[in-house]
């Protein structure tokens, strides 16, 4: 980076700090080329009070998957956790959380409960996949904005199933079944309705691992090489082909609850997809290998293709480095620096940030987040340029260090849950 930079002014929040300083701020935003290093005035923004805050109750906590939120239907959704193999959606008014709020706890007086995640319709409904022990077969069930039932669906679920929320409202439920000796492996895809009614059905035969992704595009993840397809009734003609090598596999995308592959859809139809490839020797049958994780060569790319399929860039990436794909092109995170790039692997921005154990996530404004939970520090960025938007230190000035989560819905409207405690406060950045 060069070092005869400046940086853009930014607008920082002192949380319940009056007259604290803002010195360190400039340190996050994006530098911009400059003739002169002359010092940049940063306007502070004291706010000592948050809109409202809300206190979970009982024994209910929401920190441990708590920058996983969504917004919908007018509320923001947490996952909440109260005891071991619990499923509860906690939803809170976004203006009045502290007088507007529910909980759902989709395991009911059931002792037996099999489940996955949680998935959110932009309604603000909440769907989930599960088996009660009591239950013959697999339902899903729907409960709307206001914490409501909705209804329920009895469906069929074989080794492997998912389900998908897409854009139009519509929900796909993704299932897998096995090779027998009398048929061959499959996969279905059911699409139902906002209203739990079936639409359509579709099976394939074809070879590989198929998923549902979340804009309606299907991947299929085959020996040797990773289809894309326009959506599920379109699977005769991939609209790009990614061939990989023996050892070569999809990476994993850990900004998502549950995880999934690594292939990250664009805004203009573009897609960049993360891979690595392991080559272990294998042993003698029968002969036990001790494998050493820090000894193995692994090797990761990323690789871009633009809306009709064409390859656009290939680039090697290092240990630690981290990737997230946002807007139209995607964000590199080495360490504390962070690179954005378009589709093209042409740098668009980047930023220097302080605060220990940075973690990136998208937000639904399509700005770029980074918070530290060690330190407190929280960070909305320009998807872009990575200019900052705003910066949040909620430690200024206090005696003693804190730790925070952050859930940020976009346009300065930021969610804090201080490290084992249960007080959900709401701010709105200015």
């Amino acid at each position: 980076m060069n070092a005869n930079l400046r940086f853009d002014s930014v607008k920082v929040l002192v949380i319940g700090v009056t007259g604290a300083s803002a010195g360190a701020a400039a340190a996050a935003a994006a530098p911009t080329n400059a003739s002169t290093n002359a010092p940049t005035t940063v306007p502070t923004n004291v706010l000592a009070d948050p809109d409202w805050t809300y206190e979970i109750p009982g024994d209910r906590g929401i920190e441990s998957l708590f920058a996983w939120a969504t917004v919908g239907g007018g509320n923001v959704n947490f996952r909440a956790e109260s005891g071991e193999n619990s499923f509860i959606a906690q939803a809170v008014d976004r203006k009045s959380g502290d007088k507007i709020n529910w909980a759902y706890d989709f395991r009911g007086d059931t002792k037996v409960l099999t489940g996955g995640s949680l998935h959110y319709g932009s309604n603000g409904d909440v769907y989930f996949l599960s088996k009660k022990s009591e239950e013959k077969t697999h339902t899903i069930r729907a409960v709307d904005a206001q914490g409501k039932l909705k209804w329920t669906t009895p469906v069929k679920v074989d080794v492997g199933d998912e389900l998908t929320v897409l854009p139009n409202g519509d929900i796909v439920l993704h299932n897998s079944v096995q090779e027998t000796k009398k048929a061959k492996a499959y996969t279905t895809f059911q699409t139902f309705g906002s209203d739990g009614k079936l639409k359509s059905e579709k099976k394939v035969t074809d070879s590989g691992i198929f998923k549902m992704l979340r804009n309606g595009q299907v991947l299929r993840n085959d020996t040797g090489s990773v289809k894309l397809y326009a959506n599920v009734n379109a699977l005769s003609k991939p609209i790009l082909n990614l061939k990989m090598s023996e050892y070569e596999h999809l990476f994993y995308d850990f900004r998502i609850t549950g995880s999934d592959y690594a292939v990250y859809p664009l805004n203009g139809g573009g897609t960049v997809i993360e891979t690595y490839e392991e080559k272990i020797e294998p042993g003698k049958e029968g002969e036990v290998i001790e494998i050493d994780p820090d000894t193995i060569d692994t090797k990761r790319k990323l690789v871009g293709f633009d809306a009709k399929g064409k390859q656009t860039f290939e680039r090697s990436l290092a240990k630690g480095d981290n990737v997230m794909a946002t807007g139209s092109g995607f964000v590199l995170q080495k360490g504390t620096k962070f690179e954005a790039y378009d589709i093209h692997n042409k740098r668009t921005g980047a930023a220097a940030l302080e605060g220990k154990d940075l973690w990136m996530m998208p937000a639904p404004s399509g700005e770029v987040t980074v918070a530290s939970k060690k330190d407190g520090k929280f960070y909305a960025l320009d998807a872009k340029t990575l200019k900052a938007n705003y910066e949040v230190d909620m430690n200024a000035g206090a005696e003693r260090a804190k730790s925070y989560s952050f859930y940020y819905a976009g346009k300065g409207e930021l969610y804090t849950l201080e490290a084992g405690e249960k007080t959900l406060s709401r701010y709105t950045l200015k």
